[in-house]
């Protein structure tokens, strides 16, 4: 007596979006925010031996060149990215922010004892364990939407579900995620710890 229905391709679209608001443990709020996003292809172990605050010595098993960039992750939630300078085997020094804050330590200047040395920053000896991330280089991106823990945007084309990426508002700090889905040159990011939102928002500003 009923005759099969079948939902238009609108109607299916507004359907699959309230089935994702539906999943969705934070409310999303509409934004327009420009943005930078990286996504990483390659990540590897490295031990990083001194830091100054300027830069790093770093031991790993994968090449890196001079000018690439890179981040460094003690914990896998706190990121630094930062420039090769320079390469020796398997070591290499990185220039970068803060990079004693890696290790929970500030920095001192050398003055030196002998005649003519040129004060430089202080070098702190390490055996710190930490997390290289490496891979395309760095996009364009807009956020359309955003919670504390997810963010949709615009962002081209390539990116692949399941893929670790890097995102940076503004000069806040960078917020790792991992994509969740991905279509026609839209992704969507969830986050790997909650973000916070007010500050977003008002980046800015």
């Amino acid at each position: 007596m009923f005759g099969l229905f079948r939902m238009r391709p609108a109607e299916n679209a507004v359907a699959e979006d309230l089935e994702a608001r539906e999943q969705r443990r934070h409310r999303r709020h509409k934004v327009r925010l420009a943005a930078s996003i990286h996504p990483i292809d390659v990540y590897q172990d490295v031990v990083i031996h001194d830091a100054s605050q300027s830069g790093l010595m770093g031991e790993a098993a994968i090449e890196v060149e001079v000018g690439q960039t890179i981040f460094v992750s003690p914990n896998e939630h706190t990121y630094v990215s930062g420039v090769v300078r320079w390469t020796q085997g398997r070591r290499f020094g990185l220039d970068l922010d803060e990079p004693l804050a890696l290790a929970g330590l500030t920095g001192d200047v050398d003055h030196g004892e002998q005649i003519g040395h040129k004060p430089r920053a202080e070098r702190v000896r390490l055996n710190l364990n930490a997390r290289l991330h490496s891979g395309q280089s760095t996009r364009p991106a807009t956020i359309r939407n955003l919670s504390r823990t997810g963010m949709a945007m615009e962002a081209g084309e390539g990116l692949l579900t399941g893929q670790q990426v890097l995102v940076r508002i503004g000069d806040r700090p960078l917020i790792p995620g991992r994509v969740q889905w991905s279509r026609g040159g839209r992704i969507g990011v969830s986050t790997l710890s909650e973000m916070p939102l007010l500050q977003l928002l008002y980046s800015d500003e």
